[in-house]
Formats: C-alpha cells, structure tokens, sequence
C-alpha cells in the first residue's frame, strides 16, 4: 500500500511541471530585465501566486512520495538508502517553500535578485542528491527494472553537475525525472 501511495505522489508531482508552464512562469524566468520581471509578475499577481503555490505543492508531493517508498520497501539495505533520500528531500522542501513564499510576497526583492541565494543552492544541491539516493534504493530494492534506477541516478548526478557548472537549474527537471520510477511503480 505504501508504495502504490509512494507512486502516486512521485506522478502528482507533475502540478510543479504545471506551474513552470503558466504564462506568467513563462514569462517571468526566462527574463533577464528586473524591471520587465517585476513588470511581468505584478500584470498577473494572482497567476504568480498560484505558480509558486504549485512549485510548493508538487515539490512536497515528491518529498512525500520518497518518504513513503521508504516506509513501503522490505529491503533493509534500500530502506537505509530511501531513508537518507527522504531526509535530504525534507531538508531541501524547507529552503525551497522558504524562497517560494519569498518570492510570491516579495516581488520586487525576486525580480531583484535580493533574496537570499542559499535558499535555493540548499533546494540546488539537497534536492537532485536525494533523487539519485531514491534510484540507487530503485535499484537496491528490485522492484523495477535496473535500467530505472540507473536512470534517475544518473540523471541527477549530470543535473547536479550541470547546475554547479551552470549556476542555476530550471528545478522543474526534477520532477520529470520522478514521472518515470513513479509511473512505472503504479502500473507494477
């Protein structure tokens, strides 16, 4: 039961990949003006509040969703694994729903670049490291094929990697990377 709720969570995971494709997401990110940033989300302030509500949701559902993977495997070894996956996706949700509230609240400090940069490379760096600790319990466990949880560890390891190089990470990537194991875990 826990990992058929574990499924389901990781897939509602998507209302995150929702928000970064409102038009006012859209808009907003991509632009390098603060004035036409600040411009942007004040013209659609209820739709820039919701999108950062949805980042929030679909980044909780996941942590949620890896914690109860944890609570579902029978794998001592995976169990320890998906554990200190789950604790390092608590531990970059709370910086991340810090900087969403921030940023929702505050415009014009995020159209700025004046809020704290912590916030994020904590979410940058806890988040990707537990989605790979949640493939190598993927591959741990048995419950998929290995080509899975290969795939998601990879994948965020390259992600980190890229995100260290690049200085910044489009986060919606995450939360592609968990439809996989998360589809393939409900239709098991």
């Amino acid at each position: 039961m826990m990992l058929r709720l574990s499924a389901i969570a990781l897939v509602a995971g998507v209302v995150f990949l929702a928000a970064a494709v409102l038009p006012v997401s859209v808009r907003v990110f991509p632009e390098p003006s603060p004035r036409k940033k600040l411009e942007h989300m004040r013209a659609s302030a209820t739709q820039w509040t919701v999108a950062n509500v949805l980042f929030g949701v679909g980044a909780t559902v996941v942590a949620v969703g890896i914690v109860l993977f944890a609570l579902g495997l029978d794998d001592r070894a995976a169990r320890v694994v998906a554990v200190v996956s789950a604790a390092l996706a608590l531990g970059g949700l709370l910086p991340w729903i810090v900087h969403l509230h921030a940023r929702a609240t505050n415009p014009q400090a995020f159209a700025g670049g004046e809020l704290p940069r912590w916030w994020l490379w904590a979410y940058f760096v806890l988040t990707p490291v537990a989605v790979a600790l949640f493939g190598v319990a993927l591959l741990m466990s048995g419950l998929l094929p290995p080509w899975v949880g290969w795939t998601v560890a990879g994948t965020m390891a390259a992600v980190l990697v890229v995100t260290v190089v690049a200085g910044d990470m489009p986060p919606a990537v995450y939360y592609l990377v968990t439809l996989l194991p998360g589809t393939m875990l409900l239709v098991r």
